[in-house]
């Protein structure tokens, strides 16, 4: 592979996993990279903390998709003429940064698409058990085949894999003087579970992280989830549970309840299923912490900082754990954002006008999508074109 070749691999990898759009082996080629070279992880690191991608959900929105191409396209021709390390880092920014605020991400990623082009349609598979475990050491080992597998940790923890489960077992009359820290990352069209190391089960979603203690030591057990998850928490009289997001924290001592926590939402909604647990904001020291009663689900506003508590039927936000989809006048473009992240695939709405209509239904989580684009289109509102893994939503006139 030529320098040129080479250099646009890494940011286009790098592209991919900001956008959750990586499939395992790709997660591992990234991560090899970036264990492999002490500048490699910290030219990673700039990246991710830049303050320009973190804005870049809300920006696309709003963004000349065409007109971003024509802009962008002389540079990318350009950067086979320049050095080495202007060319990495240029080829960074452009993917990361301007590609997405000038508005190119489609066309550079889908040059085929454009008006009136024929659709290519692929099979759009439903998600499946995938992760990648990444170590107290750094390494990651990608979970995403059947086969059984042992790992043991620096402190003699022994990690089981089987069926899509991760199982932490402590050492016998060994108990580790230090934190050892694990995260499972789940990719887009991913799932999996782990049981931790006091038996508290854990179903991490799709675009999900979850970061853990490999044992759990002092007087509380704290986990830090990014995206969503399901917690059966294991009682521990004395020993909360506490569940950090970036805005929010959970403590519980033995609770059933959903997080969802995706930063693209704009909101951090917890959901308690059986149990009790108090809900705090993390640096708002006006509001007082909330304690939760079944079927009570809070919902914290990112922005505003406010905290609504109201009653739910819990049903529509943990089905996804046992197999479903379950929407009861929910918004398409919502229901849309949930579709992308389990079947790997893009949504794009030729009309905002769409995003706003609303849709009940309950539906297989593994099963095909095009039934539920059926049920979409069967308003005679809505027309749907899939190209390659785009999924085009336009007004039907």
């Amino acid at each position: 592979m030529s320098k040129h070749n080479g250099y646009k691999r890494i940011a286009e990898l790098i592209f991919g996993e900001i956008t959750d759009n990586l499939g395992s082996d790709e997660m591992k080629e990234l991560y090899t990279w970036i264990g492999g070279r002490p500048e490699n992880k910290e030219l990673y690191n700039q990246i991710r903390n830049s303050t320009h991608f973190q804005s870049w959900y809300s920006f696309r929105e709003k963004i000349d998709t065409l007109e971003g191409w024509k802009q962008l396209y002389p540079f990318i021709r350009k950067e086979k003429k320049r050095e080495r390390r202007r060319a990495f880092l240029k080829y960074a920014a452009i993917l990361l940064l301007p590609l997405l605020i000038a508005g190119g991400f489609y066309y550079f990623v889908y040059p085929g698409y454009e008006q009136g082009a024929v659709p290519q349609t692929v099979e759009i598979r439903a998600g499946s058990k995938k992760a990648v475990l990444i170590l107290n050491d750094g390494n990651s080992v990608v979970l995403d085949s059947p086969d059984e597998l042992l790992i043991t940790e620096a402190d003699g923890t022994s990690i089981q894999k089987t069926n899509g489960l991760l199982n932490y077992i402590k050492p016998v009359n060994k108990k580790s003087k230090a934190l050892l820290y694990n995260s499972v990352k789940v990719p887009r069209g991913g799932e999996f579970d782990l049981i931790l190391a006091d038996g508290t089960h854990v179903y991490l979603n799709s675009l999900s992280e979850l970061k853990y203690p490999v044992q759990f030591l002092g007087d509380k057990r704290e986990v830090e989830l990014t995206g969503e998850a399901y917690f059966e928490v294991t009682h521990k009289n004395d020993n909360p549970f506490i569940v950090k997001t970036k805005e929010m924290s959970m403590e519980v001592l033995g609770t059933t309840f959903n997080i969802n926590a995706y930063e693209n939402t704009g909101k951090v909604i917890t959901t308690l299923v059986a149990g009790k647990i108090m809900v705090k904001g993390n640096n708002n020291e006006n509001m007082k912490g909330r304690i939760l009663i079944p079927e009570e689900q809070a919902v914290f506003d990112i922005s505003s900082k406010q905290l609504e508590v109201i009653k739910v039927d819990v049903s529509l936000y943990t089905a996804w754990k046992d197999g479903e989809f379950i929407f009861y006048d929910t918004r398409l473009y919502d229901i849309m954002n949930t579709l992308t992240r389990w079947y790997s695939v893009e949504a794009r709405f030729m009309d905002n006008s769409l995003k706003e209509l609303r849709f009940s239904g309950s539906l297989d989580r593994y099963g095909n999508i095009d039934s539920i684009l059926d049920i979409i289109k069967s308003t005679n509102k809505v027309e749907i074109e899939i190209n390659n893994d785009i999924i085009i939503l336009k007004k039907k006139v």
